[in-house]
């Protein structure tokens, strides 16, 4: 990136001694001084390259990390909601903290996870995703935040940083069988374990599936904001699975890896839960009877999901959502079981994504409190908090013919 960057400035260099080396910039000055204006162009010339290390102190300086500042919550949790929500497991199986130069060990006030925040809101295990390319900044963010640097240049390094990130936790534990999660729930400790957001962080080599399975990836999405080798986004496009997409998936059912289909195109969707010899997942969506976006599964797509005995992930955020309303959100899980039923809804609330949730992960208590309000069930609210993700996860540890 950086080679990039210092080839496309190069021949706007003024004219120094210190080009002797270089017969480009040479030549650049020599027809610099010869058009009409040439003083004029060197001061800018000159005002560019003194202002640059300005330029990237201020780049530096910069904080891309959102904040958290959601509306008041005016929501009174009551004994009871309280009372199911640590009983209940609780799962949420899509957050993006790992995206952030921040340690998840001590409470932050920004960002909307960390250890003792899931503490506070009962989260039991999350999986901490994996995002490598992101409107076309993801080399750049990487950059900033002074990554390796070749995670500047490749979505795959980009991707194994992040999981080398959680070599040095102590305060959770990754998952290498759901009975642990049932375990570290009862002993007070938390789990976790990792989804990719978008396959073409593998970069086409598929013998790196089995090595991301060894390192606790439960999950992969198959594309993200655009289309890539594997197949096509939902952004937009309604091109169908690629023929190393098939491959894909198939490297993946031998692994004991699940497809999530979140970001996936009309046609992809419905080819990719063709060829998954394990349950379907969407990670993170809202549903487009309650929203109509582009992010969203339509009725069709949920009765695919759950048919085969998958679960979909409701986002705790827009663009999924309409408003940053935790009510909202109510309205699509009852939404998907209207359509799916009530094995098929789950929780994938997005946080640490580039989005403003209604809540950081501490008020999820709120979230089981308007379900009870709703007219939930206790047995529903425990399957939507963790049950129905679980149930998903287990096939992944049980012996297969």
């Amino acid at each position: 990136m950086l080679a990039s960057l210092f080839a496309r400035l190069a021949p706007l260099a003024p004219r120094s001694g210190r080009t002797a080396g270089f017969p480009r910039l040479r030549a650049f000055g020599a027809a610099a001084s010869s058009r009409p204006g040439s003083l004029r162009s060197r001061r800018l010339q000159m005002l560019f390259f003194s202002s640059l290390p300005i330029l990237l102190g201020a780049f530096f300086l910069l904080d891309l990390e959102p904040g958290f500042e959601a509306p008041p919550l005016a929501i009174e949790v009551s004994v009871r909601a309280r009372r199911l929500h640590a009983e209940a497991i609780v799962i949420d199986l899509h957050v993006d903290s790992l995206l952030w130069p921040r340690d998840l060990s001590r409470s932050q006030e920004g960002g909307h996870v960390d250890f003792p925040r899931m503490r506070q809101g009962g989260l039991d295990a999350a999986a901490f995703t994996l995002p490598t390319r992101f409107f076309g900044v993801a080399g750049l963010k990487a950059f900033h935040d002074l990554w390796p640097p070749a995670t500047w240049v490749s979505p795959w390094e980009r991707l194994v940083y992040q999981l080398d990130k959680t070599r040095s936790w102590t305060d959770a534990q990754l998952l290498k069988d759901t009975s642990a999660i049932r375990r570290n729930h009862a002993e007070g400790k938390l789990s976790y374990f990792h989804g990719v957001e978008g396959a073409h962080a593998l970069e086409g080599e598929l013998s790196r599936v089995a090595e991301l399975r060894e390192r606790g990836v439960l999950f992969i999405g198959l594309v993200h904001l655009r289309d890539n080798e594997i197949g096509g986004s939902s952004s937009g496009s309604e091109h169908g699975l690629t023929e190393l997409g098939r491959k894909l998936i198939g490297e993946m059912n031998r692994n004991g890896i699940l497809v999530d289909l979140a970001h996936a195109s009309t046609k992809t969707f419905f080819e990719a839960v063709e060829l998954t010899t394990l349950p379907p997942i969407v990670s993170h969506t809202g549903v487009r009877s309650v929203h109509d976006s582009w992010r969203n599964l339509r009725d069709d797509q949920i009765r695919e999901v759950s048919e085969r005995g998958g679960v979909i992930g409701v986002m705790l955020a827009p663009p999924a959502l309409r408003e940053q309303s935790l009510e909202e959100a109510v309205r699509h899980l009852e939404h998907v079981i209207e359509v799916g039923g009530e094995d098929a809804a789950a929780i994938g609330s997005d946080f640490d994504g580039y989005v403003d949730p209604a809540i950081d992960v501490a008020g999820l208590p709120a979230l089981t409190e308007l379900m009870l309000r709703r007219g939930f069930s206790e047995e529903r609210v425990r399957k939507i908090l963790g049950e129905n993700a679980l149930r998903v996860l287990e096939a992944l540890f049980t012996p297969r013919e």
